[in-house]
């Protein structure tokens, strides 16, 4: 008999139970196949030592260990929640508090060992599409094959084993907190939910005002960081803007779920009488009281992770759009090396080759980074005659159109125009050796590798004044191929090139007098206080690219798969709260219907409580990400931010998909 009471009462729990199993199955294929790659030597061999493969798809697995740990955690405390019942008649037919403890842990450990093992096997049969999709972000020169790895299988036992083991403690002690008073307490809980006090509205008030004032901040990020950054300092005052607006965020959405949401809905107009308003805001009232915290940890969580993706997103946006900035021809090289492997050029013909002639000279701007103080202390500059400017620009077209006003303009190619243009200030007017340059315009600097060139910024002037003005000369040769050409060029390059850092120059500059005196001087310095600059040979844009795609593909795919496991998690999570809450409900519903509401009005209310529970927080989260992301924005500009807003769209998705599948199984079972 007590058997069979046991077994009654798990498959009353066994459709909840079968959201949960899919859920689980899923973050255990996602880890294993993380781990397989680890294992995988042809895929590890190929991405090479820069990418830092193994690391990265670790640092994934661990992720998803943690979101796997949140989600059975959580799922688990509202199971017992909700068999306190079952709790009560194991107790009456003599169960201790072992045995039922026992019970449950074997009910857990029953559907973990189903779900490891069709994981697995998902796992197993899908782990080729993984690396596929890996290979394919970060762009690899590798077939890759079916693979079966016996070590991965292993991890994944061990993890899930360690999160099993993690539930079973947690069973145990929500078990030994049970006491027969607590369906009283329960009542006494309902009761407390519907009084709203004076205090509880104050506070409510506080999360509301924290609220808007962490989106308010958020929108006016740029002027109140340059405030900051002017008392505390660039990086200290931007860290602790962003950490007020994150806090402010984070408490506010904690109270708007304990406080505000329950202040509105104790209100209660005239038009709820109609189509059971009343009731669902009676329902709404109680559920905040009970869940504040597990909606508020929804709504923060699933902020942060988009936020995140949004961050990783823009890095690898940037990155991406720098390989163009730091390789635009398919090679870059210095006149010497070029004069040794000029010979051999013949074999990737046609080719395009355009030289650029600089001067390295003393020359001082200053430089006023917001909260860093001003930098004015004589530098090397490199300079370029606008006629080799405007001739290199043939190759680059992502140089701006530049036309001199003036004999004195100059304009200013900057690398900070990437990641600091809101921060910086340049002064109007360069001092050099000999006269003064106004300053015209200042635009980022996509001319190619800093490391070609002697010069911390650069200038273009007009041919008179390049000719007129002293300098230390030299010439960096741009020669572009074919795509098809590319792999043949990089291999010429590599079989003739060592790429050592060569032509040192060493500088003694001041300012004094309101002018520029000291020397450049070829050769190594006598003193080892940095004053010695060495260029480098050559920059390749394949290698570049390859370097660059590899590692920002792979933090892509990882944050792309530890955001999707949690976005379905959580969404997983709230389909089963409110699939177990209906099977309580389906009484009142019976009831609803001897007093005459017919179905069709029941449904609609089952589903308004459905999309408050699923789309409150989703909306919430999604209004943080995407202020999150203009934050970032004005640090990272002229990143794309495409993906990471198809994610949200995708995030809305997923929740309306398990909204969907709620309201059509509660539909049936009403």
């Amino acid at each position: 008999m007590l058997i069979r009471i046991i077994w009654r009462g798990f498959k009353k729990q066994l459709s909840n139970y079968l959201i949960f199993f899919f859920s689980l199955i899923f973050a255990v294929m996602v880890y294993y196949s993380f781990t397989a790659m680890t294992y995988e030597q042809p895929l590890i061999r190929s991405a090479g030592k820069n990418t830092q493969l193994v690391g990265m798809l670790g640092f994934g697995s661990f992720a998803v260990v943690l979101i796997l740990l949140f989600f059975m955690a959580n799922t688990n405390r509202f199971f017992i929640e909700n068999r306190r019942k079952d709790i009560s008649i194991f107790h009456l037919y003599g169960l201790n508090y072992y045995q039922i403890c026992l019970w449950f842990i074997l009910e857990i450990f029953f559907i973990g060992l189903f779900s490891f093992v069709i994981g697995i096997g998902l796992g197993v049969l899908l782990s080729k599409l993984f690396s596929m999709i890996l290979v394919k972000a970060m762009d690899l020169p590798l077939q890759v094959h079916f693979f079966f790895s016996s070590d991965a299988i292993v991890d994944t036992g061990l993890v899930v084993l360690f999160i099993l083991g993690v539930v079973s403690l947690q069973i145990l002690w929500l078990v030994s907190g049970y006491k027969f008073s607590h369906l009283k307490k329960l009542q006494l809980r309902k009761i407390r939910a519907m009084q709203v006090s004076t205090w509880k509205k104050i506070v409510g008030l506080i999360g509301a005002l924290f609220l808007l004032g962490g989106w308010g901040m958020a929108l006016a990020y740029i002027v109140l960081s340059r405030k900051a950054s002017n008392y505390f300092g660039l990086i200290q005052g931007s860290g602790l803007l962003m950490g007020t607006i994150f806090l402010l965020c984070v408490l506010g959405s904690y109270l708007f779920f304990a406080f505000t949401l329950r202040w509105y809905n104790s209100y209660r107009p005239k038009r709820l009488n109609k189509n059971l308003g009343m009731l669902s805001r009676s329902e709404w009232q109680l559920r905040l009281f009970t869940e504040w915290r597990f909606l508020g940890s929804i709504t923060v969580a699933l902020g942060l992770a988009l936020a995140i993706l949004g961050g990783m997103a823009a890095i690898a946006s940037l990155e991406m759009r720098s390989v163009n900035e730091i390789a635009p021809a398919s090679l870059m090289i210095t006149r010497e090396s070029y004069q040794k492997i000029a010979p051999k050029l013949e074999s990737v013909a046609p080719y395009q080759r355009q030289s650029l002639n600089f001067k390295a000279l003393p020359a001082k701007q200053s430089v006023e980074i917001s909260g860093e103080g001003i930098d004015s202390q004589p530098e090397i500059m490199d300079m370029i005659s606008l006629s080799d400017y405007q001739a290199f620009q043939k190759l680059n077209p992502t140089l701006q159109d530049i036309h001199l006003k003036t004999a004195n303009s100059t304009v200013v190619l900057s690398s900070y125009q990437r990641y600091l243009k809101e921060y910086t200030h340049y002064s109007k007017i360069i001092y050099l050796k000999d006269r003064k340059l106004d300053v015209q315009k200042i635009y980022p600097n996509f001319f190619g590798d800093t490391n070609l060139r002697y010069g911390t910024g650069m200038i273009v002037v007009s041919d008179e004044l390049f000719n007129e003005t002293p300098g230390l000369a030299y010439t960096v040769e741009a020669i572009d191929v074919k795509n098809k050409n590319e792999e043949k060029l990089n291999r010429l390059i590599r079989q003739n090139l060592k790429g050592d850092w060569d032509f040192p120059i060493h500088y003694t500059l001041a300012w004094k007098h309101q002018r520029v005196i000291g020397e450049i001087n070829e050769g190594e310095g006598p003193k080892k206080d940095g004053s010695t600059i060495y260029r480098s040979e050559y920059t390749s844009h394949q290698e570049i690219y390859r370097r660059t795609r590899s590692s920002m593909g792979l933090v892509l795919f990882v944050a792309t798969f530890v955001t999707a496991t949690f976005i379905i998690s959580t969404a997983s999570m709230v389909s089963l709260r409110q699939l177990s809450e209906f099977k309580q409900k389906k009484k009142k519903y019976a009831l609803l219907r001897q007093l005459g509401i017919p179905n069709k009005t029941i449904y609609q209310e089952i589903k308004r409580e459905n999309r408050v529970v699923f789309f409150i927080p989703a909306i919430l989260a999604l209004i943080h990400s995407v202020l999150a992301l203009s934050v970032i924005s004005h640090i990272a500009q002229n990143a794309d931010y495409g993906f990471v807003y198809l994610f949200c769209g995708l995030m809305l998705v997923v929740y309306a998909l398990f909204y969907g599948i709620s309201c059509v199984y509660q539909k049936k079972m009403l």
